[in-house]
């Protein structure tokens, strides 16, 4: 170790091989930005640490959704005495007419799953015929199970929900479940994002994958609920750490003009995760060895001790230049470039000159987002679209064996879809709108209308933010409550229907980032993009009870999904327009913004 140390501070003296004049007794000041002008700002270097630290983020898309099939339901019914009726010699489905009850249920009869008959003598000696003769289906007793279920284990062989007989008064607890999930998401970001500023970026990274991969195990060998509770609450609060370790690290790697692109390519990883699980759980039929094998591709990220180098920007920020020059110095190797020594010895960092200038400001804390009547009015609005993003977007994605078809299918092509949402973000957060978004859009705008309504709609999406996102909201809104009232013989269209509105969530959530990072002024936006943060997992908490209500009438979710989506759409309008607008740097300049900004300009 003190051998590469000296190598780095040699390194820095003499450059190609050359002393440097002048320099030996001058501190090492490194200047990460102008650095970028010679290794780029999306170089070889970069684009090698990039696609490592994005691989977390695809594998953390495996235990995100894990419980859509470790805790999926099979087909059950109550566990009947079968030696009460073995003198019946009944078949299986008569067996099943005399001990478990029909229910009308979305206007279909089906085998009740929750009640069984009981009788007070069971007529052993009677043969079947004889028995429904003596016990008229109006005059059975129904009461609800109380010798456990049976359950078609024909698809899968274990869930936790066979394994731990979660289902009619115990279905709370899956929904539970996945509701701590995102409890356990907030500590994460919280937790995560405080140990990353005080001890760095790379060690909270392998960290808590480190954490992720040794309690995954541990969740595999759950003894019962609260065992398997408690793991997936430390796993969740893992997977967010390392997700937001991750895509600050890829961030502060590269040159402002590309942290855009590579912040929306980062959730690209995320989607083919997405799918790949799919194809994992289709062959993985008990949720023991899925939590296995889900788990043990973390072992991998023990090679990023070697292959991650520490955030420069975070080093520097740090006054520890020696170590960041020392990182630089290898980049400017994989670049086959050559750094000059001024950027090693610059006087005034711009780390430092920002660090002055934030020792002269006042201390601004989460309250000064409600001060000023805009900004606050904005702030709720924000908040409300975080909230209805994050609802809506889990609320489908972990519904996903409600749609019609084959359930792996469907989850590959949910996780599918948001590949080419995320392209079209891309674009759409470009000042020049991609033409082929707002063609889409025409598609269903035009028709009925007249031809200026188009041309009107790409105006509004080649120069706007709000007119997208409201747009995306409605349409998926839309798209969600029109899926459940298709009749069922035309279930493809149904779930063709869902995913739309899958797709449209996923496109309005990364425009709603970067809305709210260009509404929030310089002072308060770190702050207002936590709290919006925060407040998007209240959403994600209240999804899986929502979709409890499914039980009662199947619509009922993706109705209440489409519902606040399209309110959300139209207070979207209500936002100030930022497109081609400076960054807001006080909260004065953040309360004019929308000044002549309201759906209809003011004079």
């Amino acid at each position: 170790m003190a051998e590469n140390e000296n190598t780095a501070e040699e390194a820095l003296v003499f450059q190609n091989g050359r002393p440097v004049e002048g320099k030996d007794d001058v501190p090492v000041r490194v200047n990460y930005d102008r650095a970028m002008d010679f290794l780029g700002g999306f170089g070889p270097w970069q684009k090698r640490v990039f696609y490592l630290v994005c691989l977390p983020i695809g594998f953390n898309a495996f235990h995100v959704f894990g419980t859509v099939f470790m805790a999926f339901e099979p087909g059950f019914h109550c566990r009947v005495p079968q030696a009460r009726f073995s003198g019946l010699n009944a078949t299986p489905a008569e067996l099943l007419n005399v001990t478990i009850p029909w229910e009308l249920k979305d206007e279909e009869w089906k085998r009740s799953q929750c009640k069984r008959y009981s009788y007070n003598s069971s007529n052993a000696d009677a043969n079947y015929g004889d028995f429904v003769e003596a016990h008229p289906v109006a005059n059975r007793t129904t009461i609800p199970c109380d010798r456990g279920y049976e359950y078609d284990t024909s698809e899968y062989k274990s869930t936790v929900t066979i394994d731990w007989d979660l289902v009619c008064d115990n279905s709370w607890k899956v929904s539970l479940a996945e509701s701590l999930w995102f409890a356990g998401v907030m500590v994460g970001a919280v937790v995560g994002g405080h140990a990353a500023d005080r001890w760095g970026r790379k060690p909270t990274l392998l960290v808590s994958l480190a954490v992720c991969y040794l309690v995954g195990i541990i969740c595999a060998f759950s003894p019962n609920y609260a065992t398997f509770m408690t793991c997936r609450l430390i796993i969740a609060a893992c997977t967010m750490a390392s997700g937001i370790v991750a895509f600050v690290m890829v961030t502060e790697l590269v040159s402002p003009d590309k942290r855009g692109f590579v912040g929306m390519v980062i959730w690209i990883y995320w989607a083919v995760g997405y799918v790949i699980f799919a194809g994992i759980a289709y062959f993985i039929r008990t949720w023991m060895w899925l939590q296995i094998a889900i788990t043990m591709p973390y072992l991998f990220f023990i090679s990023f001790w070697w292959l991650i180098p520490e955030s420069p920007r975070w080093l520097i920020s740090r006054n520890r230049h020696e170590e960041a020059a020392a990182i630089l110095l290898d980049a400017a190797k994989v670049a086959k470039v050559t750094i000059p020594d001024e950027v090693f010895h610059d006087e005034i960092p711009l780390t430092q000159t920002e660090e002055k200038a934030k020792k002269n400001e006042k201390l601004y804390t989460f309250i000064d987002l409600f001060r000023t009547p805009n900004l606050r009015k904005w702030t709720i609005n924000i908040f409300f679209n975080w909230i209805v993003n994050t609802f809506v977007y889990y609320g489908i994605s972990l519904n996903t064996a409600a749609l019609s078809g084959n359930l792996y299918l469907n989850f590959a092509i949910s996780g599918f879809i948001e590949i080419p949402a995320y392209l079209i973000s891309i674009v759409i957060l470009d000042k020049y709108v991609a033409v082929f978004f707002c063609v889409f859009v025409c598609l269903f705008v035009s028709i009925g209308l007249k031809k200026e309504a188009c041309t009107d709609v790409y105006i509004c999406c080649r120069f706007g933010r709000r007119w997208p996102l409201c747009l995306m909201l409605l349409f998926g809104g839309v798209a969600c409550i029109v899926a459940f009232f298709i009749p069922k013989h035309l279930g493809w269209m149904t779930t063709t229907l869902a995913m739309t509105g899958k797709f449209m969530i996923t496109a309005s959530f990364a425009v709603i980032y970067v809305f709210s990072a260009e509404i929030f002024p310089t002072v308060v936006r770190q702050i207002g993009i936590g709290m919006s943060s925060m407040s998007a997992r209240v959403g994600g908490m209240v999804a899986p009870f929502v979709n409890l209500l499914g039980s009662y009438w199947a619509p009922m979710p993706y109705v209440i999904f489409g519902g606040v989506s399209i309110a959300a759409g139209l207070l979207a309008l209500l936002l100030p327009e930022t497109v081609g607008k400076e960054l807001p740097s006080t909260i004065e300049e953040a309360e004019n913004i929308g000044k002549k900004d309201a759906i209809v300009d003011e004079e």
